[in-house]
């Protein structure tokens, strides 16, 4: 394309589109091709044929999500993958940075599958968001204990409180100061 060529708008966002499409589709297969390498320590059964070598099990189960910041973040179907993706990273890493020189890849992030974690939260964001959800879930606790501790009878409302024994009911009380005092901090 001449410089000197105008384009469309719809045209810029078509190019840009498919260069992170194909940048996309280029980091997938790579990641693939890397991570089919990875083979197991030797105290590992992997020369079974019944077992299917770690590298495919591993390729089969993970996923590339994105790549921002020399971060790759890596999604996958299970905890115990992750584990195996932290073992074998430098290999990982390496075996990238050889493929895909072009890219800056110096480590990598890893979410488990159907989190929505991403490179663009930040930590503050991410913390805010966990704290957001906690105050909402000890707020519905606390509103079912106040339906533990109150009944209605008829009309009027019954403490639970005075039922129980005075030592029991204080301990419940410290409890839930104790617990109304650390969600503030």
């Amino acid at each position: 394309m001449n410089d000197n060529q105008i384009m469309s708008f719809s045209e810029i966002i078509s190019k840009y589109r498919n260069d992170d499409f194909e940048k996309a589709d280029r980091i997938s297969i790579v990641w693939k091709k890397v991570v089919l390498k990875v083979r197991s320590n030797r105290y590992e059964s992997e020369d079974s044929e019944k077992r299917m070598p770690i590298g495919e099990r591993l390729a089969n189960n993970t996923r590339v999500i994105d790549l921002k910041n020399g971060i790759l973040l890596v999604e996958a179907d299970h905890p115990g993958w992750i584990q195996y993706l932290k073992t074998y990273q430098k290999f990982i890493i390496n075996g990238l940075k050889m493929n895909l020189p072009d890219l800056k890849i110096d480590s990598m992030g890893f979410r488990l599958k159907g989190t929505d974690i991403s490179l663009k939260d930040t930590y503050e964001d991410q913390v805010e968001k966990s704290k957001k959800e906690m105050e909402e879930k000890l707020n519905k606790q606390e509103k079912e204990v106040e339906k533990l501790i109150t009944t209605k009878k008829g009309d009027e409302k019954k403490d639970i409180g005075n039922t129980l024994p005075p030592e029991l009911f204080a301990k419940l009380e410290a409890i839930k100061e104790s617990m109304l005092t650390n969600s503030e901090n």
